[in-house]
């Protein structure tokens, strides 16, 4: 069985970025990061690690599960995606599993 890898990804960044007017650029100044990096995040092609995760969330004043989605790699031959049931009509601070194609 193959190990089981952490991801963590931005997956509403763009969302919460535009929502706060920011353009990529005005937001990579805002965390002294390279304007590419940002898109990069956004698109998934890059994680951000611990440091950039908590800038992340001060510079936009959000919660951890509001910007990010954890998914655990190789469960299964599968993708385990963790994500906040807190949406506009949940409760925020409780999570849940969606097991998702990892092809897909």
């Amino acid at each position: 069985m193959a190990p089981v890898q952490v991801r963590i990804r931005a997956t509403r960044l763009a969302e919460w970025r535009r929502a706060q007017g920011l353009t990529q650029r005005e937001l990579a100044r805002r965390l002294d990061v390279s304007q590419n990096y940002i898109p990069a995040m956004e698109g998934g092609s890059r994680d951000p690690g611990p440091e950039m995760r908590a800038r992340l969330m001060v510079s936009l004043g959000v919660g951890f599960f509001d910007l990010f989605e954890v998914v655990l790699v190789g469960v299964a031959d599968d993708e385990l995606h963790l994500v906040s049931a807190a949406t506009p009509v949940a409760s925020a601070g409780k999570q849940t599993a969606v097991r998702g194609d990892a092809n897909g």
